[in-house]
């Protein structure tokens, strides 16, 4: 089992914003340039 590491809720409030700017945003981005890449013949 992992140890607990204690975390400010301010550090939890970053990572969570980071989660969702990850999940709602960057995902996305990353799809457009892999369907980019494909019509190239890259992938």
């Amino acid at each position: 089992m992992m140890e607990r590491i204690p975390m400010s809720r301010t550090g939890y409030q970053r990572l969570r914003e980071e989660l969702d700017q990850l999940e709602r945003v960057e995902r996305f981005v990353v799809v457009k340039a892999i369907e980019v890449a494909r019509e190239h013949g890259d992938l």
